[in-house]
């Protein structure tokens, strides 16, 4: 009478499972462990295989590995892994996984990590004023090649960029868990306020950067408010 957990996937890969089980054949002789990574002991030594998995996915010179020297929160930084590996529950990725029933959020197009940070009209807008020229078909690895505006520094811009994507992330998050409408200029202040809360992790030789990121996100606001 329980309706049933597992989809046709998972029942798939679970007859393949159970095949493979039924070809083992238990023994009472003490197990043993082939591998190159295991020490004279037996011990398998996991720092090892961990980073020859890390290695072989993530290249040397992958864009992540500057969002992790960020000066951004541990939670942002970790948002920023999501995202770059594709791994962020937007609706694209929940209807891949048949958790949702429709991809899309707004105008009708899949919310795609790409549509939420650089496709979506708002987010477009959103960089436009700030001074970014974001190309239409722009793709989430291009958010370490953005090109800076003149108006931003150029330290810490790689956490600027951070402020902003996650921003944008917790804006979307209102408005699909609490039906919130947050306009344009709303963000601007959130970011402007995030920024300021940011400010003590930058290092201390570097004051006046958060600042200046205020004072962009104060004056745009200020443009988009005004009659």
């Amino acid at each position: 009478h329980l309706v049933p957990r597992l989809t046709a996937e998972a029942t798939l890969e679970l007859a393949t499972v159970n095949e493979l089980l039924s070809r083992v054949v238990l023994t009472d002789n003490r197990d043993g462990r082939n591998s190159a990574f295991a020490m004279e002991n037996g011990t398998l030594h996991t720092s090892g295989l961990y980073k020859m998995i890390k290695s072989s996915r993530d290249p040397l010179d992958s864009s992540t590995g500057t969002f992790w020297r960020s000066c951004a929160p541990p939670r942002v930084q970790f948002f920023a892994w999501l995202l770059m590996h594709g791994r962020l529950q937007s609706k694209s990725n929940l209807f891949r996984k048949k958790i949702v029933a429709d991809p899309n959020l707004c105008h009708s197009s899949p919310e795609t990590a790409e549509h939420l940070i650089f496709q979506c009209p708002f987010a477009a807008s959103f960089w436009l004023h700030l001074g970014f020229s974001i190309c239409p078909d722009a793709s989430i690895c291009d958010l370490r090649s953005l090109g800076r505006p003149a108006s931003l520094p150029s330290a810490h811009f790689d956490t600027f960029v951070l402020l902003c994507c996650w921003q944008l992330w917790k804006r979307r998050n209102g408005i699909v868990f609490r039906q919130e409408d947050m306009p344009l200029a709303h963000l601007l202040q959130m970011c402007k306020l995030e920024a300021r809360a940011w400010s003590c992790r930058l290092p201390r030789d570097d004051p006046v950067v958060s600042d200046q990121w205020c004072s962009i996100f104060l004056w745009q606001c200020k443009t988009i408010r005004k009659p």
